[in-house]
């Protein structure tokens, strides 16, 4: 097996300037355009890391933040953030520039995932990617963490289709007399694949079928809202199989649903080479679900009218639509961390939260600017401010391998024995073997009532040597266990653990705790309090530690 890889890793930047060409009938760039872009990008920083070609596997969920417009520049960076073996996440982010004020906006992040094309018939296993910031620390970290998403999207978007089902049959639901039928919205088109359209292997570019599947689900969308359409979002672009020059590529919209000022279309991708298209035996390459808003003369979003399904698979589109906007809100509300929905573990956001959980602790620990405040022998303190919020970090040198501490720390029904602001700890739901959700009980304190969390303890093991064990807090809300009056509900924002190995009998355990100032008076949970509060807790974990990592 060939090993390849720019050790460095890819990194391109281009920039464009946005020509009437480019641009649609408002002045502004194109969808399908900035897609193309988009793509031809990631694909050469694929291939700067990669040394051979690479053609895109998926693009996961784009959100479009702002518009450019005929003048302005487009400039797109582009870096493989980590490297899966024969795979590569690339991250992508977007940005207009207004040569006249020189402000500069974010139009978009996003992540594709790129193959390296092997050669002949030899196998090609990618160098990892050589880390040379910070930030290409936390992005390497974090990759992982988006992988473990997108191989999980489809068993939860299943799940939430079958809770669909339960719920009965659908049919004569739809009694608004200005409902509208999604035949109305059927749109076909076909394009025959040129040189132009392909690689120099003669594979089509991902970014212009995305740009062909941008321009026929804007005509769906129109067939609704009798006006001209905006993509706001896709949600994720999968390919299932390449096309190559001379295939026929047949492209086929129509409305899923519709959620009063933004409408879903789905288009389906399929290929024909010559002899296909005889005998009319389709290759299915590509599918994705493209959402719309639509916007008067002022810029005020517009309302789409209510639609009908009338088949049994307009039925199952339709629910698909509902559930996969879900997951939208799901993502948005964990990863923005704007608000707190009411049940924050519903099927829908499991894997939303577990990454916000992870990637929050993997934020912190990769701060700069660190100020210690003590040291006592094993034990270092640090600090960190930032506006109203005080971050806390203990280091502490523990004499056990590193794997056996993981497995204490991340199971807290252990903190009770050396943790004091810990007075009972239950499981109250086992989500799966690296989450579990627990109910805690702390001591009251001075003229307050005692205080209790709900608390995701979210516990990852390393990808390779040099990456730490990871535990995970953070506070979630469950329906089933809602505030006593016996106790002052606290929340945890971002707490955990990082454990690197120093040596088969010893690593270093690093614990971080982000707090608000107004309940540092009150922290429970945690390693809180005076420097000697902090301290005599860290002595107390590595002498449990130590104590019962002795026995294994």
């Amino acid at each position: 097996m060939e090993r390849r890889g720019a050790a460095a890793g890819g990194d391109v930047c281009m920039c464009q300037t946005v020509f009437p060409a480019h641009a649609n009938h408002r002045g502004e760039l194109s969808a399908g355009q900035l897609l193309k872009w988009m793509d031809a990008a990631a694909c050469l920083a694929a291939e700067k890391h990669a040394g051979v070609s690479c053609v895109t596997a998926s693009m996961d969920d784009i959100q479009f933040e702002e518009a450019a417009r005929v003048g302005q520049i487009i400039t797109i960076k582009a870096k493989v953030n980590r490297a899966f073996k024969t795979s590569m996440e690339v991250g992508i982010k977007v940005t207009v520039q207004d040569v006249l004020t020189d402000v500069e906006k974010i139009v978009s992040v996003a992540y594709a995932t790129y193959v390296a094309k092997p050669v002949g018939a030899g196998k090609i296993e990618l160098e990892p990617v050589k880390l040379l910031s910070t930030d290409d620390h936390l992005e390497h970290t974090l990759a992982i963490e988006r992988r473990r998403i997108r191989l999980g999207y489809e068993q939860v978007f299943q799940n939430l289709m079958q809770e669909s089902n339960k719920e009965g049959d659908y049919y004569g639901t739809f009694e608004e007399e200005d409902a509208v039928s999604t035949d109305l919205t059927h749109v076909q088109s076909i394009e025959l694949v040129q040189p132009p359209h392909a690689n120099h292997h003669g594979n089509t570019f991902g970014g212009q079928i995305m740009a062909w599947m941008e321009t026929v689900a804007s005509i769906s969308a129109s067939r609704l809202c009798h006006s001209y359409p905006v993509l706001k979002s896709v949600n994720m672009f999968k390919f299932w199989g390449p096309s190559v020059v001379g295939d026929r590529l047949v492209f086929k919209a129509i409305v899923n649903n519709t959620f009063q000022t933004s409408v879903e279309v789905g288009v389906r991708v399929e290929a024909y080479n010559c002899e296909e298209w005889i005998k009319d035996q389709a290759r299915h390459i590509n599918s994705a679900f493209l959402i719309f808003n639509s916007v008067n003369d002022k810029g005020e979003l517009l309302t789409f009218p209510r639609i009908k399904p009338t088949t049994k698979d307009g039925m199952r589109r339709y629910l698909g639509a509902i559930a996969r906007r879900r997951i939208r809100l799901a993502r948005k509300c964990m990863l923005s961390a704007k608000e707190k929905p009411s049940d924050p573990w519903e099927r829908s956001n499991q894997a939303y939260v577990s990454y916000s959980n992870i990637a929050a602790l993997t934020h912190l620990a990769a701060k700069p600017a660190w100020e210690i405040t003590g040291t006592l022998d094993d034990i270092k303190i640090w600090t960190h401010e930032e506006g109203d919020v005080l971050s806390l970090k203990v280091e502490m040198q523990v004499k056990i391998p590193s794997h056996l501490a993981f497995s204490l720390l991340s199971d807290f029904t252990f903190r009770q024995q050396w943790d004091k602001h810990f007075l009972t700890c239950e499981v109250l739901q086992a989500v799966n073997e690296d989450e579990k959700i627990y109910y805690v009980t702390s001591p009251p304190m001075t003229g307050h009532k005692p205080r209790d969390f709900v608390i995701l303890v979210s516990q990852r093991q390393p990808c390779k040597p040099s990456e730490p064990y990871t535990v995970a807090v953070k506070s979630v809300t469950l329906t089933s266990m809602p505030p006593s009056p016996e106790y002052c509900r606290s929340e945890i924002l971002c707490a955990g653990f990082q454990i690197y190995s120093d040596s088969n009998s010893s690593c270093t355990v690093c614990y971080f705790n982000k707090v608000t100032s107004g309940v540092m008076p009150y922290l429970a949970a945690n390693l809180t309090g005076s420097s000697k509060s902090i301290e005599d807790t860290a002595l107390e974990c590595i002498k449990f530690l130590e104590l019962k990592g002795s026995k294994y």
